[in-house]
């Protein structure tokens, strides 16, 4: 019941009201919405920047530690593809009997990676279009046979080092094994440890399909492949000395949005091969 003399909102005082309650309201939703929207933009580009990051680092860090890159070369610097040996201690031994530092890929055959082609199965290796056009021990499928051994220098003038050798890469006059002896057993007995040929190069093969935006991984000795990413708009890598290549790489999220990775990176460990650094 309302007394006499009580005063009261008059309906046009409460649609006043109801209409700035109104405004308040659709403005605070639009600042939450375009908050969630940021955040949800910031999530976005974080995950995205995150992937490209992890996969980097898994290339340059492989780059950096491996004992041979076979792709890219001076035949054709730059490419889509990435390959170079991985880390497969096959023979299990170790310089100076110490874990920490695994020989890997020290004792090759002639034909590097042990698949029975001209370079790595299945991959163009120099970059003129074809596939293992070449004879099995044809390493970098450039028309010779096992024309640059092991010893860290150029022998055939391509800008490669080392990328075709024989099955003889004992270093002359050294004592691989640390035995106390100097060159013992056979010549195709590369670490002196009483087998031979028993450490092939096994390669890891980075490539880019373009059509799908996919980049993966490849291990043509045992046939296992896996995706690192759909996201990868472009993939490059580029050699510019012998130790030494640029990886290029774009990954774009579902907004459209893309971030682009690029880095230099040293191949530390171009001369454990033949003694002369160990990391």
């Amino acid at each position: 019941m309302i007394r006499v003399g009580q005063k009261g909102l008059t309906l046009i005082e409460l649609l006043i009201a109801i209409a700035i309650f109104g405004l308040i309201a659709a403005g605070a939703t639009a600042l939450l919405s375009a908050s969630l929207d940021a955040n949800t933009q910031g999530d976005s580009r974080y995950w995205l920047y995150r992937e490209g990051l992890m996969i980097m680092e898994r290339l340059t860090n492989g780059v950096r530690s491996c004992t041979y890159l076979f792709i890219p070369n001076a035949h054709a610097p730059t490419r889509d593809i990435l390959a170079f040996s991985g880390f497969v201690n096959e023979d299990n031994d170790f310089y100076f009997g110490d874990p920490l530092f695994p020989r890997i890929d020290e004792d090759p055959k002639k034909q590097m990676t042990d698949d029975d082609k001209s370079g790595i199965e299945g991959v163009d290796d120099d970059g003129d279009g074809q596939i293992d056009e070449s004879g099995p021990n044809d390493d970098d499928e450039d028309g010779l046979v096992d024309e640059d051994p092991l010893d860290g220098v150029d022998n055939d003038g391509d800008g490669n080092i080392d990328e075709d050798t024989d099955d003889d890469a004992n270093i002359a006059g050294m004592d691989d094994d640390g035995d106390g002896s100097v060159d013992e057993g056979d010549d195709k007995d590369d670490d002196e440890d009483g087998s031979v040929n028993e450490d092939q190069a096994t390669v890891i093969v980075y490539s880019f399909d373009s059509g799908t935006n996919t980049l993966q991984a490849s291990t043509p000795y045992n046939g296992q492949t896996a995706v690192l990413s759909t996201r990868v708009r472009a993939f490059q890598a580029t050699w510019e000395s012998p130790d030494c290549i640029l990886i290029t790489l774009t990954v774009t999220g579902d907004d459209g949005e893309s971030v682009t990775f690029s880095e230099y990176v040293h191949i530390e460990n171009t001369y454990q091969r033949i003694g002369k650094r160990v990391k």
